[in-house]
């Protein structure tokens, strides 16, 4: 039998199929573009800003890629606060004349972190918000006398030189005797997205409790119609032990002030605070959240309006890194209120308000105290 070989003939790909393959591959390409733009787009712009704010840190940065810390005597202490911003209050306003003023807003939280460079042991010391303090004249105000949570919304009304973390930034410096190097300013709503980002923390809760008066946010002025104040408080309850908390949880964890089982002080809830500033931060420095890009940049993103502060670049790099290496297991803290460095006066000698006043007559004894704790 005879064969005839007639080849083989491979079809030739039709314009069409290549179009397909063509558009196709642009579609990826686009994709992955749109992708990065969109996790380095808030980080990128961070970056940005703080380049404009302080170019020095730049060339700062070129010289030493670890970043820098400014520090004295071998520590950097930070100030860190918390105000009690609604999210439906924004930060600033325009009047009918179109003059932007900002909204005062009161500090939650107080707290002075401070950071051995060499030891790499961590102290906190937490100031309670309804300490007694003299503001001092500025820009034509007069001096005056007011709690100590009071004092960041009235450095933002007057326009203070660096905002009212800077006028709190200096009347702390003042009360405890040290030089501050950095504030980093969060409210409400971005410390409980931060922590939902980062896929809640782990808690040790130490002891089982109630609080019976926790403020409703929206709810601070209603009109109950049973005739009481009930509508603008609800009930929250913890259990001691591990908890994992998410963001809302882990807020109304720290700022829980009428507690059961002794955890209604100031005391006590200094401590809660504390506790869930050390768990953010050994959630915020592994490895899975570093390296995840959709999460960093949800954090910047969040963080973009929520918080402030005067570190720089290099500054920041130079805290990550020295961060990985803190020694939290020593951690030493102090907690300043009734117990120990201050007495309750007669409400009357106040109009009438609760506040706190050093038992000495000075802040001599705290600043001494704070001194133990730092050395």
């Amino acid at each position: 039998m005879q064969y005839i070989d007639l080849g083989q003939q491979r079809p030739k790909k039709s314009n069409k199929a290549r179009k397909i393959v063509k558009w196709g591959a642009l579609t990826v390409l686009l994709g992955i573009v749109v992708y990065a733009a969109y996790v380095l787009y808030w980080p990128t712009a961070t970056l940005i800003r703080q380049i404009l704010k302080q170019p020095s840190s730049v060339f700062s940065l070129i010289s030493n890629p670890k970043g820098q810390l400014k520090s004295e005597d071998g520590r950097t202490n930070f100030l860190l606060i918390g105000i009690d911003k609604r999210a439906n209050i924004p930060y600033t306003y325009t009047t009918t004349n179109g003059v932007v003023h900002k909204n005062g807003f009161l500090t939650d939280t107080i707290i002075v972190a401070s950071i051995d460079k060499k030891t790499k042991k961590v102290a906190m010391i937490s100031i309670p918000r309804d300490l007694w303090v003299q503001v001092p004249s500025s820009a034509g105000y007069p001096a005056h006398s007011s709690k100590i949570n009071a004092v960041y919304a009235y450095g933002d009304s007057i326009n203070y030189s660096g905002g009212g973390a800077a006028l709190l930034k200096n009347q702390v410096e003042s009360i405890l005797g040290i030089s501050i190097q950095y504030y980093g300013r969060i409210d409400f709503e971005g410390f409980r997205q931060a922590i939902d980002d980062l896929g809640g923390v782990d808690i040790t809760v130490d002891k089982t409790f109630d609080d019976y008066e926790y403020p409703v946010e929206g709810q601070e002025s209603a009109n109950c119609h049973n005739g009481t104040f009930s509508c603008r408080y609800e009930h929250l309850h913890f259990d001691a032990g591990l908890a994992h908390m998410d963001g809302e949880t882990a807020l109304s964890f720290v700022r829980s002030r009428h507690g059961t089982n002794g955890e209604g002080s100031d005391f006590a809830r200094a401590k809660r605070q504390q506790k869930v500033l050390m768990a953010a931060k050994d959630k915020a420095l592994k490895l899975t959240n570093l390296f995840d890009p959709i999460k960093l940049n949800n954090l910047f993103k969040d963080f973009n309006q929520s918080i402030e502060t005067d570190m720089d670049v290099s500054s920041i790099i130079a805290l990550y890194n020295l961060g990985k290496e803190i020694n939290v297991g020593s951690l030493n803290t102090l907690v300043i209120d009734n117990s120990n460095y201050l007495i309750v006066p007669p409400a009357d000698q106040y109009g009438g308000a609760y506040v706190l006043i050093p038992k000495s007559g000075s802040w001599t004894d705290i600043q001494k105290a704070v001194d133990q704790v730092l050395n």
